[in-house]
């Protein structure tokens, strides 16, 4: 049978065959991974959804939440996560920006308040001013950081987070799944052309026998569907390791799950889940008007202190005496919101806080994430693949199709 198709005059046409399926088993496995990723905004005409968008990108909310629940929330919770920062050195990075702020802090806060009173003050007196809030400013970051995380889990909300970042940064996204399946793309790809040139071989020799028209288009579109099928079983298939003599037989991503986890906790750490991230989404996010009650009853409470003995160089009751209780309320007030105001603008955007504090975030995650079943790894990033796969499979079969429709009219002349 073999040596019939080797003596043929056209051998090189049916030699075409399984050249042809590779082709298209590898063309067809490749577009369908960058189908999943690009392009990261909708291409086409969108009133009637003609068009196309990456997978990921197009469900960039759906995606950014399963890293959240099948991978995030599955390891640690917020009060674990806030657990491992290194609280001393966040409230001294803390006092740090507020002292070298602090003269401007209290000149603007005091002339806004009573401009003449304070202009008219002897020098020696601003002076111990600024040094008794200086003094309050360590005790007060402490008592904040440390209310901080008693309540945590009503002031901030870690998916609502993680899923705002990632959804606004579609890139990023992208680049959590490329990097996790960076493996397990590659051979998607490469697979496509062995298993391609495997069934354009069974092709050839069936075509030799029974040259009927619809052969090569249907072959065509069935390299283009099973390459794909094929991998991604190959991919997640078996779930659990089956051992056939010295052999080890196992899913490939799961195979990889420390390399994985290893990359998956980088780049959220680094970029997600980052402290200035965390105290960003506190100021800003769903549970904000909390954390701002907190912070603003904190500095409340440190004013008071300091004028029970003598921010105006009188003790509290002669300062209210002297400013007006109500004058006094305004100015509490009026500190707490530009302390927000400063935090939002400067705190949240200093790098300072983030240096070497997502290493040991990554850690812990990481650790645990090692030790997941396969069955809970592998739905950290299945879901990528398993999102509108019909479409990516069904893209390949169509490319296929006519990969076969051409062959058999461009080398057989329409058979």
């Amino acid at each position: 049978m073999i040596t019939d198709i080797l003596s043929h005059p056209d051998l090189w046409k049916y030699l075409s065959i399984p050249v042809v399926a590779a082709i298209v088993g590898w063309s067809t496995n490749w577009l369908a991974i960058q189908l999943m990723f690009v392009p990261k905004k909708f291409m086409g005409y969108q009133p009637l959804l003609i068009g196309w968008q990456g997978v990921i990108p197009s469900k960039a909310e759906k995606m950014a939440k399963v890293v959240v629940e099948k991978g995030l929330s599955a390891l640690a919770n917020v009060a674990e996560v806030y657990g491992e920062i290194d609280r001393d050195r966040l409230a001294k990075e803390l006092v740090k920006m507020m002292d070298q702020r602090i003269v401007e802090y209290i000149d603007e806060l005091m002339i806004n308040e009573n401009a003449t009173l304070w202009e008219n003050l002897p020098n020696n007196v601003r002076t111990n001013i600024y040094k008794n809030v200086r003094k309050q400013l360590p005790d007060m970051a402490n008592t904040m950081l440390e209310d901080v995380g008693t309540n945590i889990d009503d002031l901030f909300d870690l998916e609502h987070m993680v899923v705002e970042k990632l959804t606004a940064n579609k890139e990023l996204l992208n680049r959590i799944f490329q990097e996790a399946g960076e493996n397990e793309f590659k051979f998607i790809i490469k697979s496509g052309i062995y298993f391609g040139a495997l069934f354009g071989f069974i092709q050839m020799i069936i075509w030799y026998f029974y040259p009927l028209w619809w052969i090569l288009p249907l072959f065509g579109l069935l390299v283009g569907y099973l390459t794909n099928v094929i991998a991604l079983k190959v991919i997640f298939e078996p779930l659990e390791p089956i051992k056939i003599g010295p052999y080890r037989l196992q899913g490939l991503f799961l195979k990889r799950q420390a390399e994985v986890a290893r990359v998956l906790c980088r780049i959220t750490t680094q970029e997600v889940i980052t402290i200035n991230n965390i105290l960003h989404a506190m100021l800003t996010g769903p549970k904000s008007d909390r954390a701002k009650k907190m912070i603003q009853s904190h500095i409340r409470k440190s004013i008071d202190e300091t004028t029970s003995w003598g921010v105006m160089g009188v003790g509290k009751p002669l300062t209210r005496a002297f400013m007006g209780t109500q004058s006094y309320i305004d100015l509490k007030y009026r500190a707490a919101d530009m302390a927000l105001s400063i935090a939002k603008d400067e705190l949240v955007h200093n790098q300072a806080f983030s240096e070497g504090q997502h290493e040991v975030i990554e850690n812990l995650l990481r650790s645990r994430m090692e030790s997941l079943s396969p069955s809970e790894f592998q739905e950290i990033l299945r879901p990528a693949f398993k999102e509108d796969e019909w479409k990516l499979i069904g893209v390949g079969a169509i490319l296929g199709l006519a990969a076969g429709f051409l062959q058999l009219f461009a080398v057989f002349g329409g058979g």
